[in-house]
């Protein structure tokens, strides 16, 4: 049986704009449609969560999803069982706000991921896009490139 962890995003929502919409179907495994190759990401959330990091990696700005129509990918509640990405995510919120006690306010550190998320997005997929190869290739050379600089 999966364990259980306190998840202060249970209920929120994870959203994008509605323009990112057929990026995620393309680069996400749904079902059993898509090769590995070409959808190189088993679950919308491990896009999404990839973005955040390449944004904090970047030291990007948060994107203000506050005028763009916006749609759910998925819901916190995906966090239940994976307490190092709800880690991740308070240390990403202290470290971009200067401030622990955003920890006791979840919605804000949530919105902030979001925002994280959109401005990565762009450069993940160029990342997915870039190179001779299939995305999956493409990404991970990429990576590799981003993680040796400094």
């Amino acid at each position: 049986m999966a364990e259980r962890y306190y998840n202060p995003f249970q209920g929120m929502d994870i959203s994008v704009p509605e323009e990112y919409r057929d990026t995620f179907a393309r680069y996400c495994k749904t079902g059993e449609r898509s090769k590995i190759d070409d959808s190189p990401f088993p679950r919308m959330v491990d896009m999404w969560f990839l973005s955040i990091c390449i944004a904090v990696k970047l030291n990007m700005e948060p994107a203000d999803l506050g005028k763009s129509e916006t749609y759910k990918i998925i819901e916190g509640s995906i966090f239940a069982n994976d307490p190092l990405r709800i880690h991740a995510l308070m240390l990403i919120a202290i470290q971009k706000m200067g401030n622990v006690e955003i920890v006791a306010e979840p919605r804000q550190v949530m919105a902030l991921a979001n925002g994280l998320a959109v401005a990565g997005l762009p450069k993940v997929i160029e990342m997915l896009r870039d190179g001779d190869a299939e995305p999956i290739w493409n990404i991970s050379e990429a990576l590799d490139e981003i993680l040796r600089k400094n």
